[in-house]
């Protein structure tokens, strides 16, 4: 007899089969699409095709409602802000970067603000057999200009999109930076980019969103004008994530000729709690006070 054999095969064919590790978006590029999925290029057109539903090639512009590839809507109902008139889509509205493992990250911006600012959805891709299929998906607004994007692991194991550009808003203004270098922070959660929130010591609580390089120009005594200035780097390799700073003083002549005043260095530990980043209070904040008094 070989029941014990028989019933062993009869129980491991009732267990039911290992549930698979699904991408947020099915596989995109079909393996039909030989000449994308072998090279592993595609055009800019088709990109924006892939990471927004209903997007039309012809025109190059955006549905009225746009959603993503998983179909959710990249627009809240709170999302009511004026934007620039629309435009046809291009290639300059493309922004690519790579995460540690290898795989792409995509940024389609399809709406422009005053600010300098841009949105559209972001996704995390990945090239398998039959051809592209996305990890990750979300909605990003961050500065448009020199545009970089980087996939971080922080220490305690959570997945951080950086991406980082310049904000040159329509209208400058004159007494500062006229387009400063921002971070936005997205962590990755579930295959989704979300939206995160930054307190700094008893500050309101305000999106995660850095000035990486900030100048502000007050009337000084005897004609000068008083320069300060403040270049801000994340540090997310160390033990501990870090916003390092290095705050500069100057006084200016009207031809522009500066002399030192003060420099101070400054370094916080970041601390992700949930979807909310966590650090003292930020020193620059309170410089421009002391001077503005």
């Amino acid at each position: 007899m070989h029941r014990p054999t028989c019933l062993a095969l009869a129980l491991t064919a009732c267990r039911p089969a290992p549930a698979r590790d699904l991408p947020i978006c099915p596989a995109l590029v079909a393996a039909t699409r030989a000449v994308e999925a072998d090279s592993r290029v595609l055009p800019p057109h088709l990109w924006f095709q892939l990471l927004i539903t209903d997007f039309d090639r012809n025109t190059g512009l955006p549905p009225t409602d746009p959603r993503d590839c998983s179909r959710r809507p990249l627009l809240t109902p709170d999302d009511d802000e004026p934007t620039l008139p629309p435009r046809p889509r291009t290639a300059d509205d493309l922004s690519f970067g790579t995460s540690p493992d290898g795989a792409l990250l995509v940024w389609a911006r399809i709406f422009d603000y005053p600010d300098g600012t841009s949105l559209g959805p972001i996704v995390l891709a990945r090239w398998v057999d039959q051809g592209l299929e996305f990890r990750g998906v979300g909605s990003l607004r961050a500065p448009a200009r020199r545009v970089r994007l980087h996939l971080e692991r922080l220490p305690a194991g959570q997945s951080l999109l950086v991406a980082e550009g310049e904000a040159c808003p329509v209208t400058p203004t004159p007494t500062t930076e006229p387009c400063p270098r921002e971070a936005i922070l997205l962590p990755l959660l579930n295959q989704r980019f979300i939206d995160a929130d930054l307190l700094e010591g008893d500050a309101p609580l305000r999106p995660a969103r850095l000035r990486l390089d900030e100048r502000h120009d007050l009337p000084g005594r005897q004609g000068l004008t008083r320069r300060l200035e403040i270049h801000r780097r994340l540090d997310l390799h160390g033990p501990v994530p870090s916003l390092h700073a290095a705050i500069r003083i100057r006084d200016c002549l009207p031809d522009t000729t500066c002399s030192d005043h003060l420099t101070l260095l400054d370094a916080r530990a970041l601390e992700l709690r949930d979807l909310t980043f966590v650090t003292t209070a930020d020193p620059w904040q309170t410089l421009l006070t002391e001077q503005t008094q």
